[in-house]
Formats: C-alpha cells, sequence, structure tokens
C-alpha cells in the first residue's frame, strides 16, 4: 500500500505536468531554431544567388570563346562590380580552378565543392552549404555558369560568404529561446505547486476526517473555507457524517428501546408465571389476574416480532400484499370498534366523521390496511393521550378516500417532523414502541398507491392523513 501512495497525488500532477511542459517547450525551441536558421540561409542564399546571376549576364554580354576575352572579361568584372561586405567574388574555370579572386586567392587553386561541377554540367546556379575543404568553416556557396555568345560554358563566377556571423546569431536566439523556455517551465512549476497545494491540504484534511469517521467518530465536521468544488466535497462529508451520527444514533436508541421493550412484557411474563405456581388453584381472582396479565404481555411481544418480520420483509424486497376488493369505510369502523375500549381506558374522547355513501371501494390488502390503522389509532393514543381528544374522519374527496386522524397530544418539533417516518425512529418521545410500526405504515400506503401524511405543531397536536386510490380510480387508469 505504501509504494501505491508513495508517489502522490502531488508528485504525479507535477511531474506529468512538468515532463508535459518542457516537452511543449522543447519541441518550440526547435522549431524556433529550424526557422530561425531556414530564414536566415534562405536571406542569404537569395542575395548570393542574386548577385551571381547578374555577374553571370554582365560577364557574358561581349564573351567569346577566346581566352583573352575570358581574362579580360574576368577583370572587368572584379573590378567592375561593387564589393559585398563578407562575400568573396570568384571567377573559375569549367574545371572548377580558380582564374581570379577578390580575396586574392592563387590562380589555379582547385576549391572542389560539387556545386561547381553541377553549375557546368547542368548549366544551372547550384548552391552548396557546408566546410570549406582548405579552412574548415562552414560557408555557402552559389556557382553560375558563364555561358558565351556561342551558348557554350566557358567558365563559373562563385560568391562564397562565411556562415559563422550567422550561425552565431542562431545560436544566440535559440539560447535566449531556450531561457524564455526555463522561465516559462520555472512559472508554471510555481504556479502548479500552489494549485496542487489549494488541492491537496484540503484533501488531507477530508482524508483526515473521513478516517476519524471510519474508526467511529460520527458526527465530526470540517470547518468549509473553499468556495469551489472542494467546498462542495466538504460540505457531502458533513452531511454523510452528520447522516451516519443519526442513523447511528438511531440504531442504538432502537436496540436499546426494542431491549427495553422486550424485557418488561418478558419480566411481567416470568412474574406472574411464577407467582401461578405458588398462588395455588384457591386463589381464583389472583390467578385470573395473572392470566390476563400473561395474555395481555404475550400478544405486545408478539405485536414486536410481527412488526420486526414486516420490516425485515419490507428491506429484503418480500414484503407483498394480497389484494382484493375492500370496503374502506367498513374495514377502518371495525378497526375503530375493535380498539374502542382501549379509548375509554386510556380516558380519550373519540369523535367520529364518516362521508355519507354507505362504501368506499378500494383494491387493497385487508389485513394489512387493518395493520396501519391499528398502527395510527395507537400512535394517537401513546403521542396525542395528553390532550383527552381524538377527532377521526373517513371521507370520500373526488376520486381519493382520506382517513385523518387529529390528536391533540405534545406535537412534534419541526426538527423531528422530517424523520418521523425512518426506520427506528423515536424521536424524543418517551412512548413504547420499537420505532418502526409508522415505517412498515408508510410502506404498506405506499404500495396502496397512496400517501401517509403527517402535520404537527408542537404543543397543539398531530394530524395522519391516509390517502389511498378508490377503485373507480384505478379502474379508469
Amino acid at each position: 500500500m505504501a509504494m501505491k501512495h508513495s508517489i502522490g497525488l502531488r508528485g504525479k500532477w507535477m511531474i506529468n505536468n512538468l515532463i508535459y511542459i518542457a516537452l511543449v517547450v522543447a519541441i518550440c525551441i526547435v522549431v524556433f531554431s529550424v526557422t530561425a536558421m531556414n530564414y536566415y540561409y534562405v536571406s542569404i542564399r537569395t542575395s548570393l544567388t542574386n548577385s551571381a546571376q547578374m555577374s553571370a549576364e554582365y560577364f557574358s554580354d561581349d564573351l567569346t570563346s577566346s581566352m583573352d576575352s575570358f581574362y579580360l572579361n574576368a577583370k572587368r568584372q572584379l573590378a567592375g562590380t561593387a564589393n559585398m561586405r563578407g562575400v568573396e567574388r570568384q571567377i573559375l574555370f569549367t574545371n572548377g580552378r580558380i582564374v581570379m579572386s577578390s580575396s586574392g586567392l592563387p590562380a589555379g587553386m582547385i576549391l572542389g565543392t560539387p556545386e561547381i561541377n553541377e553549375a557546368v554540367s547542368a548549366n544551372k546556379i547550384s548552391t552548396f552549404v557546408g566546410r570549406d575543404r582548405h579552412t574548415g568553416e562552414r560557408i555557402m556557396c552559389v556557382s553560375c555558369p558563364l555561358v558565351s555568345g556561342e551558348r557554350k560554358v566557358v567558365g563559373v563566377v562563385r560568391y562564397v560568404t562565411a556562415l559563422r556571423t550567422v550561425d552565431k546569431r542562431i545560436v544566440l536566439q535559440t539560447l535566449i529561446a531556450f531561457l524564455i523556455g526555463i522561465v516559462m517551465v520555472l512559472l508554471v512549476f510555481i504556479s502548479n505547486k500552489y494549485f496542487i497545494r489549494s488541492i491537496v491540504y484540503p484533501l488531507r484534511e477530508v482524508t483526515d476526517i473521513s478516517k476519524k469517521i471510519t474508526e467511529g467518530s460520527y458526527g465530526v465536521t470540517i470547518d468549509n473555507k473553499y468556495e469551489d468544488e472542494i467546498g462542495e466535497l466538504v460540505d457531502s462529508i458533513n452531511e454523510m457524517s452528520a447522516e451516519i451520527a443519526r442513523a447511528d444514533k438511531i440504531k442504538n436508541d432502537f436496540i436499546s428501546s426494542v431491549s427495553h421493550e422486550l424485557r418488561t412484557p418478558l419480566t411481567a411474563i416470568i412474574g406472574w408465571g411464577e407467582t401461578l405456581t405458588t398462588v395455588g388453584v384457591e386463589n381464583k381472582e389472583e390467578a385470573s389476574r395473572g392470566i390476563e396479565i400473561i395474555l395481555k404481555e404475550t400478544r405486545r411481544l408478539s405485536k414486536m416480532v410481527e412488526e420486526l418480520l414486516d420490516f425485515a420483509r419490507m428491506e429484503t424486497g418480500r414484503f407483498t400484499l394480497y389484494v382484493d376488493t375492500v370496503n374502506l369505510k367498513a374495514e377502518f369502523e371495525e378497526t375503530l370498534f375493535m380498539y374502542g375500549d382501549t379509548f375509554k381506558k386510556a380516558g380519550v374522547a373519540m369523535s367520529y366523521e364518516q362521508d355519507d355513501e354507505d362504501d368506499i371501494l378500494i383494491n387493497g390488502d385487508r389485513e394489512r390496511l387493518k395493520q396501519v390503522f391499528f398502527n395510527m389509532l395507537d400512535n394517537a393514543v401513546k403521542h396525542g393521550g395528553e390532550g383527552k381528544k381524538v377527532e377521526i374522519s373517513v371521507l370520500r374527496e373526488g376520486k381519493l378516500a382520506k382517513i385523518k386522524i387529529r390528536d391533540y397530544g405534545a406535537g412534534i418539533s419541526e426538527e423531528e417532523l422530517p424523520y418521523v417516518k425512518m426506520k427506528f425512529y423515536k424521536g424524543k418521545s418517551k412512548a413504547q414502541g420499537n420505532g418502526i410500526g409508522l415505517a412498515v405504515s408508510d410502506e404498506i400506503v405506499n404500495l396502496h398507491g397512496g400517501t401517509l401524511d403527517i402535520e404537527s405543531v408542537l404543543g397543539e397536536g398531530t394530524t395522519i392523513t391516509i390517502t389511498l386510490p378508490t377503485k373507480e380510480t384505478e379502474t379508469e387508469e
């Protein structure tokens, strides 16, 4: 693992970018150098070619094949043409030997550069760039054939210049371009170093916080000082940490709640079981009371286990409905009748408003809907019993059926309201329950194509609204 991260993001970024920039700069320097050399060499070649051509035309105006005429014209040529700075002018025989030169080279000297033979044989201007065989310095030569009046090549006019000064200028300009390239690479290096620093340091901080979250420090956050994508990442990490902390607290609360909820009825069952073994059959009243308590607590345990099983089915996608035509109003009223005794024992007054129609038909699972109704009525008594009043209605609104259960209890705060339908969530309520009944009920209603909405004001009570599509709506669809 250490080998994998030994270079790091900063090293990779710097290496990749600097190699790329250095390569681009090197290519630019090479292109500049070649371009500069071509520019200077072409300029010199053009100047020498024009001069040689003019000299050849001037030389050949009255040239004949006789040697006397050739020598006379050669003298006149060198004496009559203006000197060009740094350029040597030469008149050659067709065999490449010097006749005369502006620098005083000895007559008869063989120069031996290839462009001379090419100019004679092809009867055209030829150029040579290379090293002088006598001096060893780099030169450029332009040779132009001298043609007599009989259209015969009788000699060559040759212009020669040393490239030392031009080559120095090209090297100097290339060096300047190289220095500019180095400065550009340094500027890129400094700017990249600053840029990568602005990324690596925040990422290092995010990594440290992520490690803390991984190690179990849920809820820790990063101070967000950034206004770019790093800032968005920090916000996401902070939200994730807060959500993990909230989920962990809900999980712990659920485990604690379930443990307590299981312990209470089990303690009662064990206690009364032991009592019944000692009271004997003579004390029928106490035995009957004990059996009643045992049955009540057993039902509580059964209900809790059923909710947990439903939740497990819901989480694994095995939560299914057995759909049939259901009279929603009749089923709810039957549930309400069965739950009526609980309202009386809790001292809660219940008012019920129903639709004038006898039937409100929907497609649904009868038993699952009753489970939802029981849960909602149970919540109204548990959490809203302090208000001593619950208002219930079953009404048709257009093609929808709505069941409303309104209590006047303590209500739910704005901070808790978005989470009350989350699994395991109990909030600040101290009422009995494992925190999954509402989540299961919401899932059941959703599977019926409806919604379960909760409105609440702290200190004023809570309204639960179950909205379901009627059979008429589903038939039209």
